[in-house]
């Protein structure tokens, strides 16, 4: 029984990247740090960036350094129709 709930149980980098995604789908362009720290009820900006940075570790997402808000996820591309943003991933 333990194991099935931690199997279940979403890590806190998954939960920013998964922001990451569903805030550039609705609004078009990348969050800034206070935007996922509310979205992740998440207190701190140092862990968000934290998190980040883990993430572009990764190559999940690439940021562009003293840039706010600038920041892309790679394996998604979004697409703009009819006024919403759709994301899909990309498979090379």
């Amino acid at each position: 029984m333990e194991k099935e709930i931690e199997q279940t149980q979403i890590t806190t980098q998954e939960m920013v990247y998964n922001f990451l995604i569903e805030f550039i789908k609705k609004n078009g362009y990348p969050p800034s740090l206070r935007e996922i720290c509310t979205g992740t009820h998440l207190s701190s900006t140092s862990s968000v960036h934290n998190h980040l940075l883990a993430l572009e570790n990764e190559e999940k997402i690439k940021m562009k350094p003293n840039s706010p808000r600038a920041l892309k996820v790679i394996e998604f591309q979004f697409v703009k129709m009819e006024g919403v943003l759709n994301g899909k991933i990309n498979k090379n």
